[in-house]
């Protein structure tokens, strides 16, 4: 009888040990296939001399229509077929002066590639039309980020700044250009 227990625990414990090998490998193998196949970070954020921006990966759309402040529905579409929007939700931050005047214009923000192709942003007042009717994609981009906005200490403003950029231009890096220079990078250009 003690024969019989000692080979079931030789038994149990040879069954157990390879089953636990086997998890810890398969454990081993996908943590590793995680952190070396790691993609480009959702939202980053850079700190300049004097501000912080916080930005999000550009969305791609077709069209962004919103209600102005007059309660008119508006609609923004490409310049061209060969071309469409991309909206970037930024967070601008104070954490250094008193009070920050920002001017939010076409000369605010850049969105493109590293390899010369910017797109500066564009006025959504200016270049928006009347809509006659709204969709389930109305408001999706709200707030927007434009005009001029005085911006206390330790406090921040975020709203959407859209660009009409070429279809297949790569969306990598924003240059931020008001009261400080700022680039963040959305994808790391020494893997392209």
């Amino acid at each position: 009888m003690l024969r019989k227990y000692i080979t079931r625990l030789y038994m149990l414990k040879a069954f157990s040990e390879p089953n636990y090998a086997l998890g810890v490998f398969v454990l081993l193998i996908a943590a590793m296939a995680a952190s070396s196949c790691s993609s480009e970070p959702d939202a980053i954020g850079i700190r300049g001399r004097t501000i912080e921006i916080h930005s999000e990966r550009p969305v791609v759309t077709e069209k962004v229509s919103f209600t102005d402040g007059n309660g008119e529905l508006r609609v923004i579409r490409p310049s061209a077929s060969n071309r469409q929007l991309a909206a970037v939700l930024i967070t601008v931050v104070n954490r250094t002066s008193t009070v920050m005047p920002l001017l939010i214009d076409p000369e605010a923000a850049d969105l493109g590639d590293r390899r010369g192709k910017r797109m500066a942003a564009i006025d959504p007042f200016e270049r928006s039309i009347d809509a006659s009717s709204s969709d389930d994609d109305t408001d999706k981009f709200m707030p927007l980020l434009w005009g001029e906005i005085d911006l206390d200490r330790e406090f921040q403003v975020q709203g959407w700044v859209f660009f009409d950029v070429p279809k297949g231009l790569t969306l990598g890096t924003l240059w931020w250009n008001e009261v400080d220079d700022v680039l963040l990078d959305y994808v790391e250009y020494t893997r392209r």
